[in-house]
């Protein structure tokens, strides 16, 4: 068999959980149990397997998304508890190692940024699913110019790499 080939296995022995990733998912997974019981117990589960099968914020818009189609007609306060639930989830998928106050802080106003954005999408026009969408890809250009802002800031890369 060819090394460079992935599988299940290697994907799921490369992929390390964090805290961060847990506590996504734990909180995630509350926040909709709490509303919609047992599928969203498994709705915790779906974004548990997204988390341990992938890297980045793939979790997060599973999450997202998983989300909008259950509580699309549930209304706003539960669909707002589930995606500051799923705000770990985002911070993992933004950061290898575990972010300062001032990091975090940066990332959480953009984070609350795209949800006014998604909100004011949702009670305006009454589209659920585009507001989540919108919410998810705003969150993670917010959280990949961070990133990159971060890696100039700190010297990690050089000029030229920097403007790529």
């Amino acid at each position: 068999m060819n090394q460079s080939e992935r599988t299940i296995r290697t994907v799921l022995d490369a992929n390390e959980l964090t805290p961060m990733d847990a506590a996504g998912v734990l909180c995630f997974t509350l926040a909709v149990s709490l509303t919609d019981g047992l599928w969203g117990v498994a709705a915790g589960g779906f974004v548990l397997v997204a988390a341990a099968a992938s890297e980045g914020p793939l979790a997060f818009v599973v999450a997202q998304l998983t989300a909008v189609s259950l509580f699309g007609d549930a209304g706003l306060v539960a669909l707002g508890a589930t995606q500051l639930a799923a705000f770990p989830l985002l911070a993992s998928a933004a950061y290898e190692r575990p972010p300062d106050r001032a990091r975090l802080a940066r990332l959480a106003a953009g984070y609350v940024v795209a949800l006014g954005v998604a909100w004011a999408l949702w009670t305006t026009l009454r589209w659920a699913w585009q507001a989540a969408l919108v919410a998810a890809v705003l969150a993670a250009a917010v959280a990949y110019g961070l990133h990159r802002y971060e890696r100039v800031a700190l010297g990690l890369v050089d000029a030229t790499e920097a403007e790529r």
